[in-house]
């Protein structure tokens, strides 16, 4: 089963043409209210520095159509990312899936933000993308080194990094960044108080993967 990335959708389609979306304003007060549910799908570590008080954690790079929140009766699902752009790929998906119930807050936490409304922020990592180029970046200067220093046969080490990002910007999974996902000082921020976890949402569990991902 895939994840609900940009090679899930057509990219021709409309955000506008297959759900809502909202203003962060009324977002916000339709969750205050009672009438709606925020989903993050940011990443973990996106999350970790800024979040809202009140959310359900969903990350694009691993959530499905079948394991997505279900929402109560008569409640809306309003989708959350950075800029907007990863929500509107999650909600096209959904929307092909048959669900009715969603809507894209528009601009993401950075309009939330400059809305003026409550995030809490907590510092934390740098964005696992920009940790994921530090490392192959490393990992290619190395064994370039290697091959021209001691032995041509290092010089695989730098072909096989290449083979990973490119195989990470066609499929959109990369296995680096889940590995480094997985490092301590890239641990998940839990929900906080209040919020319903993503698990405890949808009864059903979502096969986790890497995503290098922004938007």
């Amino acid at each position: 089963m895939t994840t609900m990335t940009a090679a899930t959708v057509p990219a021709t389609t409309s955000a506008r043409a297959t759900h809502g979306t909202v203003t962060p304003k009324e977002a916000d007060a339709l969750q205050r209210t009672g009438r709606a549910v925020i989903v993050d799908v940011r990443e973990p570590d996106e999350i970790r520095r800024v979040a809202l008080s009140k959310y359900i954690p969903a990350p694009s790079s691993v959530v499905r159509a079948d394991c997505f929140p279900p929402s109560a009766e008569g409640m809306r699902m309003l989708i959350l990312c950075q800029s907007g752009n990863r929500a509107g790929q999650v909600a096209r998906a959904l929307a092909a899936a048959g669900r009715t119930d969603i809507s894209v807050i528009e601009g993401g936490i950075k309009a939330w933000q400059a809305a003026g409304l409550a995030v809490t922020a907590g510092g934390g990592s740098i964005p696992i993308i920009r940790q994921v180029l530090i490392v192959a970046g490393s990992m290619v200067a190395g064994f370039t080194a290697l091959g021209v220093l001691v032995n041509p046969w290092f010089l695989t080490g730098a072909g096989f990094v290449g083979c990973g990002l490119a195989f990470a910007g066609l499929t959109g999974i990369c296995p680096m960044a889940k590995v480094l996902g997985a490092m301590p000082w890239n641990a998940p921020k839990a929900p906080p108080a209040g919020a319903p976890g993503a698990a405890a949402s949808t009864g059903k569990s979502c096969s986790a993967g890497g995503s290098c991902g922004c938007g």
